[in-house]
């Protein structure tokens, strides 16, 4: 197994955002970003996958063999995804239901949504595949990390090789510290989301919101954190955030309030990216009456050092 924080690939690279199990839109964006079938690229390129390869998708088990073999053959590298972590800390979700096969109630929007399950064999496969991802990886002019760049979350980190084994650590260190202040189960569950180095890096910081909002189906009483406006450094590139909202949604979180629709350009060297063009919620535009086969949502790839956006899908003039 190797450690939790590793070195990137030297050379150009071209860094793509969370899959949720679209393989398709994946197969579409490495053609288009000029891959073969093996991962080899005719000027020596390289993939980075920034983590939630897995979950809401209609083929998540595709997407990791696809990953994984390209990751064997050294074309490819990834870091864990929060979707990866509740895969390794068993935490069963609607939207993990291809993996543990765990009961959902029929009104369960996930019940009906068409998805590939994996067999029992091939879950210890992959969740051996998923163990050995690193949370961070990093070269002298470039981050990539699923959620959050923290220093202080990654330096106690180097070395150490487990991150189900840390993220155990410090809850069982905050369960602790709640019980002596006496903390409220609101404050607690923000103290866990913060102050563990593991969901810091794989899930971002969170708040309390203003007001409680729905997102993805669920009321939420905190909003996450746009860390990076105030990040300085290496450019970091992460993905998690949905940089694209579907026309009924709120934007409880108000990340990116003042970039609507989504700058894509990256003018400063030391600065933040978010590449997550939210290709995970394509399943609710597929099930959304009149669905023509048009997506607003996509899959993004920033190809660097040329600082150039590639999409699954042609991009407006609008938008470019």
């Amino acid at each position: 197994m190797g450690t939790l924080v590793r070195a990137l690939f030297a050379g150009s690279l071209d860094i793509i955002g969370d899959v949720h199990g679209e393989i398709d839109a994946l197969l579409s964006l490495l053609q288009r970003l000029g891959y073969d079938e093996d991962g080899c690229h005719p000027e020596n390129r390289r993939l980075v996958f920034v983590g939630d390869l897995v979950d809401r998708g209609p083929d998540s088990p595709a997407v990791v063999s696809l990953v994984k073999r390209l990751i064997e053959r050294e074309r490819a590298q990834c870091v864990l995804g929060n979707h990866e972590l509740n895969l390794l800390l068993g935490s069963r979700k609607p939207d993990n239901v291809w993996f543990f096969h765990h009961p959902l109630s029929p009104s369960d929007p996930a019940f009906l949504r068409p998805q590939a399950w994996i067999s029992e064999r091939e879950r210890y496969a992959m969740l051996d595949f998923i163990a050995d991802l690193p949370l961070v990886l990093e070269r002298s002019d470039l981050r990539v990390v699923h959620a959050c760049w923290s220093d202080s979350a990654i330096d106690p980190l180097r070395g150490a090789k487990d991150a189900v084994a840390w993220h155990d650590a410090h809850c069982e260190r905050i369960d602790v510290e709640v019980r002596r202040c006496g903390l409220s189960p609101s404050v607690a569950k923000l103290v866990h989301q913060n102050d563990n180095p593991v969901k810091r890096l794989t899930s971002g910081p969170e708040t309390k919101a203003d007001q409680p909002f729905v997102s993805m189906g669920k009321l939420r009483h905190e909003r996450r954190v746009a860390w990076w406006r105030t990040y300085s450094g290496p450019l970091c590139v992460f993905g998690h955030y949905w940089r694209i909202l579907l026309p009924h949604e709120v934007d409880g979180d108000l990340l990116f309030a003042s970039d609507r629709p989504p700058s894509l350009g990256i003018p400063c060297e030391d600065e933040a990216a978010c590449i997550d063009f939210s290709v995970g919620k394509r399943y609710i535009e597929r099930s959304a009456p009149g669905f023509s086969g048009a997506f607003q949502t996509r899959l993004a790839a920033l190809r660097l050092p040329e600082r150039e956006w590639i999409f699954d899908t042609e991009t407006s003039d609008a938008e470019e």
